[in-house]
Order: structure tokens, then C-alpha cells, then sequence
């Protein structure tokens, strides 16, 4: 059997055994896929392989191909290089299996008796691949009319689930009870619970009203930060926080947090985000009740970690900031389908489709997730899609001010301002430029600049998650743990917040800013779940050590009548209802003297 061997990036999974087509939905390497074949009972025939280099197989795919992967190898099967037959490997069709494939007969029933050198289970069905034109291949003309897409008209429909939340006129605390749902508070209270007993052999008893008022200290921290988490509950008046002092006990706090988890560690999988994954699938469900609006913005969000960890998430929102749907990165376990088209598009595809985002929303991304054959299949789901471009991701254009090509419903444009910006874009009936300010160096003065209307509308709606980031950053939670995955259940809740800002500001007709808001739930949650304690501990060295300098002065210590008969001497510690008005210390008249002399 002839076997010609060519390295280019797959787009089908499927190999020839003997007679049949198995669609598979796992890769083969090279070696695997030649004892196959030479296994098989078929004629000698030519055939094609594609082998992806080890180097490529990782990385992220575009449309065009690299420039090492289109040479083709020919020769001896048997003095192929050990590199190239431990790469994976698959057979591509032929027109004339193309014509004949309905010809072929049905495999058999049983399993195959062919044996591989490496096991692999197909318990996943195989993911339909969408089509794939090279840049290459298209044809750009040189025209500011591109074809008409047929995107549908962007509707909004009503009532819809902000206007009946709006009803009901809820409080900001109740906005973001609403944003962070009571399914993910569930889930937090019954796995924290068993994490306790699971590892620490005892009962947590967390209950509902705890874990509130363990959510209020949090956002509290990030608005009222000290350098230390125990200092919250210190009774130093230079870092003593009353509210969250009177909300919980400080012990109570540190049992919960030791003991917070979000799932049950006897059902690991291997997804990375195992820990976080309810964190995930709760708020995208709580996020929908906001409304998609027109126009919606794709990017990448980074959590602020100091560890190492080698994931990232991706996160759609809307121009204003609101987060509508995110996606955590984690490799080959990433919850979102592989379309074929390169990790960057099935990104945007993937939180179209998981986010059921409806037809005729537009979305503004950068170059890391446009290509053209995702404005192909935004335009086929009734999408806008306007992002910018690599130069290499289609044909050189001469340098210029402005330069414009089209390519079926597809607008390209080419527009020099400080640097050469490129953006493509399903969404232009017509290339329409708009004037713009720049500054000019040499002449000390704006001048008028012409620009592309396409650009000017990217620029207007393409910032929403960097908005969201920055909201939430502004007031992170600054208590830190040792547990990986607590940045992100600290991020979680910091996003929510901000969501329920823009939701109470956008919906409810709110005018206060985001620091007020974060207050008004702190404080709301703290104050209608926490519970007072009996009393406080005993008082700090710091404090010990302060009231000592005072003690020696000679100045100003007049004794008082307290009136509480319960107050113990600080010197001999017997009952007394005097007290020091300078120091505070309980001091009986006898002891009042040896108490302050040196």
C-alpha cells in the first residue's frame, strides 16, 4: 500500500480500516495509524495521511496554515524519524471515497479484533467539524460594497425578567442575593458541612444566616483593608472594625473559611476547575436575568494569583460592563465545542452557543479570536461580528491611510493611525468614514483625521470586560488564603457585586456609585444575619503596651465612680466601681496610687 505522509493540521477524524470508515473521537499517532492499515485486507492503494507536528499540535490554530506544516514527505515508511511517527495521524479522504462512501458496507457489530499499541476509550461521540476556507483560496475585491448579510433585526422582547425583578423594587442586598443564587449559597452550605467532617473529623453546624454575614465581612474587606485579616476584630481603636467585630466572632470566621468548598472531594474528575466548577455554572445560569442588549464584547479576564496555575477564562459582556457569560480555560478540559476553527473562534462560538445569546446581537473581539472564517459562521447564525486582525491572517495590503477590500458579505479594512490597525466585519452595508482628533507633535494642535466607521464602533463597544475588571478590582477582597482556588471564589463574589451595581443602577434606576452599593450590602448582610457576641477577648499586647506609656505619665489620672460593681481591679483584682478616667483600668481608691507609680 502506498502511503504518502503530509504534515497539515487536521480537519476531519476519521481513518480507513479494511473496508470501513470508523468515525473516531480520539487522535492516533502516526505509527498506530500504518499497523492499522497494514492490517487491513484492502486493495494496494494510495493513500493520504496527515501527521500534525508535535511542535503545532498544542497550539492555537488559525486559518491559515504555518509555514513548516505544507511540505509534503515522501519515501520509505520504514525509515520515518521517531519525532514524526509518534505525532498523531490521520488518513484524509479522496474524492473517490467521497463518491463511494454510501457504497461501503456496515461494520460489523462486534468490536473490532485490531489491537493498539496505547488504549483509548470512545466513550465521547465525535464533534461535527465546520467548514474551513483557507485565506488563500478566497477572493478579495477591491470594493467599499460588500454583500448584504443577512443578520436579523436585533429584537428585544417583554416583559422579561429584569422588569418583573424591578417589580418587586428589591434593596441592593437583595440584588445581589439575586446575582449570587441561592442554588450556588445551597451547594456552598451543604459541601462546606461535609468538608468539615470529611477531613477534620468534626461538625461545621454552618448555617444559612453564618454564611451570609461570612459573605458581608468579605465584601467589607475589600472596601476597609488592614494588613492583616484578625486585625478586623481587634480592639486597637486604629484598626478596630465594629460591624464586623459585632457580625461574628473571629474564631467562628476562621473555622468557616478553613472549611468553605463547593464540591465533594470523593467525586473528583479531571477537570482542572473541579473545586470552582459550581462557582461557574451557577452565576451564568443568575446572570441571564439581565437582558442581552445589541452589542456584546469578547476577552480574555485575568485573576489576579500568586501561585501557578496555567489557566486563564474567557468572559462575554455587554459594552457596559455587564458580565453576561464566562468560561474558564483549562486546556483540552475547556467546557466548550471544538468547531475546527482554531481555539480563538470557538471561543466566541462557544459562549454564543453555552449563553443561548439570540439573533442579531453584534460582537466587537480582538485579534486573538477574529478570523474570517468566523465572520463565515457568525453571518450563517445570524450574528455581527467586528474584530480586528492579524496581517498575517490574509493577503498583504501596500501600506496607506485607508485601504478597503470585501469578500462575499465580509468588509476589510486597512486604516493607518499611530500603527496600522486592520479589522474585519459582517456588519457594514456600506464603508462610511467619520472624522476624528488626533494630536499632532509638530504643530502643537488637534488636527481632523478621517476614520473608518467600523473602527470608531469597536472603540465604542469593545471595552466591556475590561470595564468589568477594573470594577472589580477597585474593591477586591484582600483576605488571602493558601487554597488555589480561593482567588477565584474571591473574584466570584467581587463580579457578582458588580453586576448587581450595574443591574440596580441600568434596571432599578440607582444613583449611587459602586462604593456606596458595596457598603449598603456589606453592612445589610452583617446586620440582619450576624450575631452579636456575648463579649470580646482579652485585649491585644499592642494595646497592653499603649496604655502602659500612659500609665507612668503622672498626668491628668482622676478616679471615677462607674457605677458597675462588676468591674475587677486591675491591681489586686477584687470587686470595684472606680476606674481610672485616663487609663480605664478598674482600680479600687486604695490601689489607685501603686497602681500609677513607677
Amino acid at each position: 500500500m502506498g502511503k504518502h505522509v503530509h504534515t497539515y493540521l487536521y480537519t476531519y477524524k476519521f481513518l480507513v480500516v479494511s473496508n470501513f470508515y470508523l468515525f473516531l473521537s480520539f487522535r492516533l499517532t502516526l505509527s498506530e495509524v500504518l499497523d492499522m492499515l497494514d492490517l487491513g485486507d484492502g486493495h494496494d492503494k494510495a493513500c493520504n495521511i496527515a501527521v500534525i507536528p508535535q511542535n503545532e499540535k498544542d497550539a492555537i490554530l488559525s486559518d491559515c496554515d504555518s509555514d513548516g506544516s505544507d511540505m509534503d514527505y515522501e519515501g520509505e515508511i520504514g525509515h520515518l524519524p521517531t519525532r514524526m511517527l509518534n505525532a498523531y495521524a490521520e488518513l484524509m479522504r479522496t474524492d473517490d471515497d467521497k463518491n463511494n462512501i454510501d457504497d461501503l458496507p456496515l461494520p460489523p457489530s462486534e468490536e473490532p479484533t485490531t489491537s493498539f499499541r496505547n488504549h483509548r476509550a470512545m466513550s465521547e461521540g465525535p464533534r461535527a467539524q465546520l467548514e474551513v476556507v483557507k485565506n488563500k483560496d478566497r477572493v478579495f475585491k477591491r470594493s467599499k460594497r460588500p454583500a448584504a448579510a443577512s443578520i436579523p433585526e436585533y429584537i428585544v422582547y417583554s416583559p422579561n425578567a429584569a422588569e418583573c425583578v424591578k417589580q418587586s423594587s428589591p434593596d441592593p442586598m437583595k440584588v445581589f442575593l439575586l446575582m449570587y443564587p441561592p442554588t450556588l449559597r445551597d451547594i456552598t452550605l451543604e459541601m462546606s458541612n461535609l468538608y468539615a467532617t470529611q477531613t477534620k473529623g468534626k461538625q461545621l453546624n454552618m448555617s444559612m444566616d453564618e454564611l451570609l454575614t461570612f459573605y458581608g465581612i468579605l465584601v467589607a474587606a475589600g472596601y476597609s483593608t488592614v494588613p492583616r485579616r484578625r486585625m478586623h476584630w481587634s480592639l486597637d481603636s486604629d484598626v478596630h472594625n465594629e460591624s464586623i467585630s459585632n457580625a461574628m466572632r473571629r474564631n467562628r470566621f476562621d473555622e468557616i473559611m478553613a472549611s468553605l468548598h463547593f464540591a465533594d472531594n470523593t467525586k473528583i474528575t479531571d477537570d482542572p476547575f473541579f473545586k470552582v466548577r459550581p462557582i461557574f455554572t451557577e452565576l451564568n445560569k443568575s446572570y441571564k436575568v439581565m437582558p442581552y442588549p445589541e452589542w456584546l464584547s469578547v476577552d480574555e479576564s485575568m485573576i489576579r494569583y500568586y501561585g501557578r496555575h496555567g489557566c486563564k477564562q474567557f468572559i462575554r459582556a455587554s459594552s457596559t460592563g455587564y458580565m453576561h457569560h464566562m468560561e474558564p480555560y483549562g486546556g483540552r478540559h475547556t467546557l466548550l465545542p471544538e468547531t475546527g476553527l482554531g481555539q480563538g473562534p470557538s471561543v466566541v462560538l462557544g459562549l454564543a452557543e453555552q449563553g443561548e445569546v439570540p439573533q442579531g446581537c453584534k460582537f466587537h473581539h480582538d485579534n486573538l479570536f477574529t478570523s474570517l472564517s468566523l465572520l463565515d459562521e457568525m453571518t450563517k447564525r445570524g450574528y455581527g461580528s467586528c474584530g480586528t486582525m492579524r496581517e498575517n491572517q490574509f493577503m498583504r495590503l501596500p501600506r496607506g491611510s485607508s485601504e478597503v477590500l470585501t469578500q462575499g458579505e465580509k468588509l476589510l479594512v486597512r486604516w493607518k493611525d499611530n500603527n496600522i490597525v486592520t479589522m474585519a466585519t459582517n456588519m457594514e452595508k456600506n464603508y462610511s468614514e467619520t472624522v476624528v482628533k488626533r494630536w499632532n507633535k509638530e504643530r502643537r494642535a488637534f488636527d481632523q483625521v478621517q476614520q473608518p466607521q467600523c473602527i470608531k464602533l469597536y472603540n465604542e463597544h469593545m471595552g466591556g470586560v475590561d470595564l468589568h475588571d477594573q470594577q472589580a478590582s477597585r474593591y477586591s477582597i484582600t483576605i488571602r488564603s493558601k487554597k488555589w482556588w480561593w482567588p477565584i471564589f474571591a473574584w466570584s463574589l467581587n463580579s457578582a457585586l458588580v453586576n448587581s451595581f450595574y443591574f440596580y443602577r441600568d434596571v432599578m434606576g440607582g444613583t449611587i456609585d459602586l462604593l456606596t452599593f458595596s457598603r449598603v450590602v456589606a453592612q445589610s448582610l452583617m446586620q440582619k444575619f450576624g450575631t452579636k457576641p456575648l463579649s470580646h477577648g482579652r485585649r491585644s499586647l499592642l494595646a497592653a503596651s499603649v496604655q502602659d506609656q500612659a500609665r507612668y505619665d503622672q498626668d491628668s489620672h482622676w478616679p471615677i465612680n462607674t457605677g458597675n460593681r462588676f468591674l475587677r481591679c486591675r491591681l489586686c483584682d477584687k470587686r470595684t466601681t472606680f476606674a481610672c478616667e485616663k487609663c480605664n483600668a478598674s482600680l479600687h481608691i486604695e490601689c489607685f496610687k501603686k497602681y500609677h507609680g513607677q
